[in-house]
């Protein structure tokens, strides 16, 4: 009888990790945790990255587009949200809960229309940085002013309003 010989092999990422996988595209071994399972096989890291860059069309002058049009936007949010929702009382926090996905998803389609819907790796998380830059002050102010549960609006605005950013910018 006749044994098939198989050398070891080692994760072209994990060089002391032993495997016995292989990307189906470009043949490297890979170890369990490098395997991105796919509709055809297991795919490396690196090739399941290259395919995904052929969806993203953006350029980096969209992530400074981005900035220029969501900062002013959330600093408009984050005053309408610290000085004139916060200060209708206990309701202030149930609108924060309807406006806040709104008022995100908002600042998230101006920044798509912005750059001509198109897609860029990390356009999500500059715009939610965004938010977060033009909440502070606010926030800052607000517990300068002794207002502890003044902060609650503002969180509500920072959690939905940027997983609202997050998620349509995805």
């Amino acid at each position: 009888m006749s044994e098939a010989v198989s050398e070891e092999l080692f994760c072209y990422r994990h060089p002391n990790v032993s495997t016995h996988l292989r990307c189906n595209h470009c043949g490297n071994p890979i170890c369990a945790k490098c395997a991105v399972r796919t509709p055809v096989g297991f795919r490396c890291p690196d090739c399941v990255r290259a395919q995904q860059d052929k969806f993203y069309t953006g350029a980096k002058m969209d992530y400074v587009i981005a900035v220029a049009v969501a900062l002013p936007l959330s600093l408009i949010t984050a005053a309408v949200f610290t000085f004139i929702i916060a200060r209708i009382g206990f309701f202030s926090w149930i609108i924060s809960f309807f406006a806040a996905p709104a008022a995100g998803g908002l600042i998230a389609e101006a920044v798509r229309r912005a750059v001509g819907r198109s897609r860029s790796r990390h356009l999500n998380t500059v715009a939610t940085a965004c938010l977060v830059l033009a909440v502070a002050p606010f926030a800052l102010w607000v517990l300068f002013t002794g207002n502890f549960l003044g902060l609650i609006v503002p969180a509500i605005l920072l959690f939905l309003g940027g997983g609202a950013i997050m998620a349509r910018l995805r």
